[in-house]
């Protein structure tokens, strides 16, 4: 009986996984942005057990990823924003090269951006699942937010890390969940418990440091990323759960008190993150709106009156 030909390494494990390269093109994204992408939505190249079958008998060094994976990508509106940016830089540096600058001022306004909610919903389908996830995204925004002001990382980036970490370090005051508090060579670490859950993360030390040169500051921009949109996503939730203002406002009598020693100080922004970043002062509260007073009540006869009215009628 004739039968189809059963080739090799077509079939079992070696179909399951593919390689960096064939993903890529796959994708049609370039390297740094695969691996933007990968990070982004938390897919992580794998180890095959039988590596040598899975690269069809080659013993080359070589990065997996599981085809399912892969496929997955395929319809992710974020690919769609890369290559929308990769057409707007094309864009730009045309018109930078013909000097036409009302069409540079053009381009720029109409510069493409993505927004990364939907991949947090996806990630953390509950809001524990968000929690037990939260060490790492603290850890990070902490160190970010003690960068200085160089080249290296934006500025938007250092500025939003600082008010996140702030926020968080309010509400863990509010709430009281600081259980231990460890200082250590590398950094202060803390623990707090929030709806059960133990939550550690470490806090650099503010002293000047010198950016190390080998470290992909790109990678670490990436998960930074996608960790403030969570981290934003964490702190308004909790705000929520305290009956507390998000963001963040001070309360009327402590913000009366520190009023006079601004006056010619800085802007009025900067001023504001200065008393949140001292942690020294009471945030304000939701108002709930109060039942009105003047609610008639019903009013029934006690039970002696009608029993003392059913004797003297037997009487």
């Amino acid at each position: 009986m004739g039968g189809q030909e059963k080739r090799k390494y077509e079939r079992g494990s070696a179909t399951n996984y593919i390689t960096r390269n064939k993903a890529r093109k796959k994708l049609q994204l370039s390297l740094p942005d695969f691996r933007r992408l990968c990070i982004l939505k938390g897919i992580y190249p794998h180890e095959p057990k039988h590596k040598k079958k899975v690269n069809k008998g080659s013993t080359a060094a070589r990065t997996f990823y599981l085809l399912k994976d892969i496929r997955f990508l395929l319809h992710e509106p974020i690919v769609n924003k890369f290559r929308e940016y990769k057409i707007f830089v094309r864009k730009l540096r045309k018109a930078y090269g013909k000097a036409e600058w009302n069409d540079v001022e053009r381009i720029k306004e109409n510069k493409p951006g993505y927004k990364l909610d939907h991949v947090i919903k996806e990630r953390y389908p509950t809001f524990i699942d968000a929690l037990r996830d939260l060490d790492d995204a603290l850890s990070m925004a902490f160190l970010f937010s003690t960068f200085p002001r160089t080249g290296k990382c934006h500025v938007q980036t250092i500025q939003l890390c600082r008010r996140l970490t702030v926020e968080f370090m309010n509400y863990v005051i509010a709430s009281r969940s600081l259980r231990k508090v460890f200082l250590s060579i590398k950094g202060i670490y803390y623990q707090a418990e929030i709806l059960g859950q133990l939550i550690t993360w470490i806090t650099p030390y503010a002293f000047a440091h010198n950016h190390p040169t080998d470290v992909d500051y790109r990678v670490m921009a990436t998960f930074t990323e996608f960790y403030t949109t969570l981290l934003g996503f964490v702190n308004f939730r909790l705000y929520q759960a305290l009956n507390l203002q998000y963001p963040p406002k001070l309360d009327d009598q402590s913000d009366e008190k520190l009023k006079p020693v601004e006056e010619n100080y800085a802007m009025d922004s900067e001023a504001y993150m200065e008393k949140l970043s001292a942690l020294s002062s009471s945030l304000s509260r939701v108002m709930v709106p109060t039942q009105d007073d003047d609610v008639e009540v019903d009013e029934f006869p006690a039970d002696e009156e009608n029993s003392a009215q059913d004797r003297k009628s037997t009487v």
